[in-house]
């Protein structure tokens, strides 16, 4: 058997080394399909692409679901949930082309957005609130809502989010030195 072995030992290595390539390709392809299976998951699941980082189109909201659950949050004394909802709402009119209803929801979104938790949400309103004001012809208005926008931003350190607020002002001609009083 040794004199077997020693005659065919380069064969020996090759076949070794031939599974523990195998072995090696088999792993990969399963960690390949594992990140392949999470990268999917976190496309249908919001929760996970804030998580993952990876940007997700919103899924299109009822507004009669979204009425129903201010109308819960409200009864039920959650002002916690009120401003995103009131922001969804508000962005549900601004597609229907409802844009006086919008501006009511979005100023009740930053009503209850006003507390530190609630900046992003803050932020995101101020700027749909501007754009509402420019589209009707009020350039000041829009400016001073996106100026706020834009400081929001910057205090979260969302620094894509303060550049296009930034980009937005420049674009509309607003000036970006101004300090606000009596707002």
């Amino acid at each position: 058997m040794k004199e077997l072995l020693a005659q065919h030992s380069g064969l020996a290595w090759a076949l070794i080394g031939a599974l523990v390539l195998m072995a090696a390709l088999i792993l990969l392809l399963l960690r390949v399909r594992r990140r392949r299976g999470r990268r999917d998951r976190s496309i249908t699941s919001p929760a996970q692409s804030r998580a993952t980082g990876v940007k997700v189109a919103p899924a299109k909201v009822d507004p009669a679901v979204l009425i129903a659950a201010v109308q819960e949050a409200e009864m039920a004394g959650q002002q916690d949930r009120l401003p995103a909802l009131y922001l969804s709402l508000a962005q549900c009119r601004i597609e229907a082309g409802e844009s006086a209803d919008a501006e009511e929801f979005l100023r009740k979104s930053i009503r209850g957005a006003g507390g530190a938790r609630h900046k992003q949400t803050h932020a995101k309103a101020r700027l749909a609130l501007g754009d509402l004001a420019h589209a009707s012809g009020d350039p000041t208005t829009a400016c001073e809502h996106w100026q706020i926008a834009r400081a929001l931003f910057h205090e979260l350190k969302q620094h894509a989010d303060h550049a296009a607020a930034e980009q937005r002002m420049l674009r509309n001609g607003c000036p970006t030195d101004w300090v606000l009083t009596d707002f």
